[in-house]
């Protein structure tokens, strides 16, 4: 039986969100930074500065070509997402987080000590490998960001008579650093596990495999997020 503190946020109705406004939004934050690259710019044109504002101007358009770049990489990635999946076929969901969790340098003893992976041998699914890898390497990268910022989190692939689950639960700052964090708390907000676009592009990577996500708030501090896919077996 479900907590009632816990809550489901994204449903399967209205979790393939607006790809409209998500455009939007990539376009937005596109603005921002070739303004001001285009201000810097200008103002080095000019001329009248000296060494150290050209300096300034040039560490600024650094910055900036970064945040363009960030958001083109994202915006391919809507694009990718977007694309068709052809290669539909049987998939162990339990090789692909493996692999996965080797590349974000999770597995043995490379894990930091405050992630506990916990996986269910023998789940399969039938998806797209390479957009189940999406959806899946975009939580699992989100966790292990999560866990430099020293939350204890936990990794779990499940799976019920029908359904496969690919769950993380960020418990929040590890008490190691909880009386550190305590100071900060009224200036700097806890930074979600899942920035909004990164919700998104989960969300609907793992919508186009049959599946949905779901958040679940289980208290102020701790918060599951649930990939689910139907449970296929492994026979042909």
């Amino acid at each position: 039986m479900e907590d009632p503190a816990m809550r489901n946020r994204v449903s399967g109705s209205e979790s393939g969100g607006d790809l409209l406004e998500v455009l939007r939004t990539l376009a937005h934050e596109l603005s921002q930074p070739l303004t001001s690259l285009r201000g810097s710019i200008e103002v080095a044109l000019m001329g009248e500065s000296d060494k150290a504002e050209y300096r300034r101007v040039l560490t600024l358009s650094l910055h900036e070509s970064g945040r363009i770049a960030e958001t083109l990489e994202i915006f391919r990635d809507v694009l990718d997402i977007e694309a068709p999946a052809e290669d539909i076929q049987r998939v162990s969901w339990t090789q692909s987080v493996e692999q996965l969790l080797e590349e974000a340098a999770l597995a043995d003893k490379n894990r930091p000590s405050q992630v506990a992976i916990t996986l269910k041998g023998g789940v399969w699914v039938t998806a797209s490998p390479h957009h189940l890898a999406a959806a899946t390497g975009r939580l699992i990268n989100s966790a292990v960001k999560a866990a430099r910022r020293k939350h204890k989190v936990r990794i779990e692939l499940s799976a019920t008579e029908d359904t496969a689950c690919l769950a993380v639960i960020d418990e929040g700052s590890h008490p190691a650093v909880e009386s550190t964090a305590n100071f900060q708390r009224d200036s700097e907000p806890e930074t979600p596990l899942l920035a909004r676009i990164d919700e998104w592009l989960i969300q609907r990577a793992i919508e186009r495999q049959g599946g949905r996500l779901e958040l679940r708030n289980i208290s102020e501090t701790c918060h599951c997020y649930q990939l689910n896919l139907p449970l296929q077996t492994s026979e042909d």
